[in-house]
């Protein structure tokens, strides 16, 4: 006599290992970006403000929605955007003289450090 398996308790097999692979990969993925946060302190402000031109370059700083800091800048040809790439958690994107910046977290603290020291 062969043993066989009952189909539904094969799907249900299948779907549980599905499941915890699916598991191992998210906490992979969350484990990848719990390691970029930004440490703000003043050399990292900075280096920042030197990416963007230099505090007399620097007309405008606000945080948007999403978690965005916008600074709108006197002279976009003195922007170091490769540093400022390096320096920002993700992406940089710029419109007319407003350079946009994204962060996962800390926009509001980048935001006022850039302020104070403007």
């Amino acid at each position: 006599m062969v043993n066989s398996i009952n189909p539904g308790v094969l799907i249900a097999i299948i779907a549980a290992g599905v499941v915890v692979i699916l598991l191992i990969a998210l906490c992979i993925y969350l484990k990848k970006f719990k390691g970029k946060k930004v440490v703000i302190d003043d050399e990292y402000i900075n280096e920042l403000i030197g990416a963007f031109g230099g505090k007399e370059n620097i007309k405008e700083v606000k945080t948007e929605n999403g978690g965005r800091v916008a600074i709108e800048v006197n002279d976009l040809d003195l922007v170091n955007n490769d540093k400022i790439k390096e320096l920002a958690t993700s992406g940089v994107f710029i419109t007319g003289n407003v350079v946009k910046t994204l962060y996962r977290e800390d926009s509001q603290l980048v935001t006022k450090a850039i302020e104070e020291r403007v």
